[in-house]
């Protein structure tokens, strides 16, 4: 399997660029939205039980994206890392090169795909049933 070319790693260390800015940005609304609605901002007014369900459905699926944001921005920075490396489309496990098709749908995969269906097996079969 052939290594990336210069353009290729390019294009895809621009990609994390932007979707990096774009994560920021996201997790920066969502924590602003978190400040503007408050819990109790989002009862306003006399709260039945329904109400309060619905106060606390939105507050964490806030905290959810935000969370989801903040774990794709980590996975970024660490392409980014491997980047600065020299290790980025290296797999991490069998050390062979991630094809460009793959790193093209997903800039930050850090395994090839034969590895990664195995380390996902793997996590499968560790979650207590």
């Amino acid at each position: 399997m052939q290594a990336l070319t210069t353009s290729e790693r390019d294009g895809l260390a621009n990609m994390l660029r932007e979707r990096k800015q774009m994560m920021r940005d996201e997790i920066r609304e969502g924590l602003a939205k978190m400040r503007a609605e408050g819990h109790e901002d989002v009862l306003a007014g006399t709260p039945d039980a329904g109400d309060e369900g619905l106060a606390m459905l939105v507050t964490e699926v806030t905290n959810a994206e935000v969370a989801r944001d903040a774990a794709e921005l980590r996975d970024i920075l660490a392409a980014e890392a491997r980047i600065a490396s020299g290790r980025y489309a290296i797999c991490i496990d069998c050390e062979e090169p991630i094809p460009y098709a793959r790193l093209a749908a997903y800039p930050t995969a850090k395994r090839c795909i034969g590895c990664q269906e195995i380390h996902e097996a793997a996590r499968g079969r560790a979650r207590p049933a």
